[in-house]
This record gives C-alpha cells, sequence and structure tokens, in this order.
C-alpha cells in the first residue's frame, strides 16, 4: 500500500496499559466435613402411594360424522357435440444439402500385440509345525 504524503493526524497520542496490583487473597486451608453419625449401608425405597386411584385404560374413537355418509358428487366432462379434434402430423425436415460433402472413413488403429509368455506357480505349501 502507498503511504500517504502527509499524516493523518498531526499528534501523536500513545497510551500504556493501565496496570494496578492487585493482592491475592490469603491462602485458606478447611478441612472436609465429618459426620458422626454413618448412613446406611443399604437404602430400600418403595414409591410413594397414590392420593388418588389411578385411572383405568380408557379409548376413545373419534366423533361420529353429522351425517350417514358423504354427499356423493358427480361431474361429467363438458363435451363439444359440434368440434372435432383436428389431426396434427408432422414430420422433421430434412436438408436440402449434406452438412458435409467430404466423407472421411477411418479404419481401427490394429497393432500386433504379442500375448505374455506362460507362467506356471504351484499353490503354496504350508508346513505344520
Amino acid at each position: 500500500p502507498l503511504k500517504p504524503a502527509v499524516p493523518p493526524f498531526v499528534d501523536r497520542i500513545t497510551t500504556a496499559p493501565l496496570v494496578v496490583a492487585v493482592p491475592s487473597p490469603e491462602e485458606m486451608r478447611m478441612v472436609p466435613p465429618v459426620f458422626k453419625v454413618l448412613g446406611p449401608a443399604e437404602t430400600n425405597t418403595s414409591p410413594a402411594t397414590p392420593l388418588v386411584p389411578l385411572p383405568t385404560l380408557t379409548t376413545t374413537t373419534p366423533a361420529r360424522p353429522a351425517v350417514a355418509a358423504p354427499v356423493p358428487m358427480n361431474t361429467d366432462p363438458l363435451l363439444l357435440f359440434f368440434e372435432v379434434p383436428v389431426l396434427k402430423k408432422r414430420e422433421p425436415l430434412k436438408p436440402a444439402v449434406p452438412p458435409f460433402v467430404d466423407r472421411i472413413t477411418t479404419a481401427p488403429l490394429v497393432v500386433a500385440v504379442p500375448s505374455p509368455e506362460e507362467m506356471r506357480t504351484a499353490p503354496p505349501v504350508f508346513k505344520v509345525l
């Protein structure tokens, strides 16, 4: 980047960070509490008895419709008796002149590649110790 010809601010201000001595808290040593009464080795708690009897199984079916069955609705398509559809038949257009006058025929590249020599390898035999 290019440096400006004249500094943008004539007065340079330098501020040092504020350093304040904060004393650390004094060291405190605490001993964990010791209970005089030992707890039981095993605890068995049963669930609380409900204040109200639990509900029995309730099956609720959806509400029945207000009518016995839906009203059938049948709408026939509008038929045009006086109009007969027109058959549209289109064939692709043929070009008047072939796109390329010169026909190029290229024969496939046939190169004699020798087959690899026959190799016979015996299967590995493991020795039982």
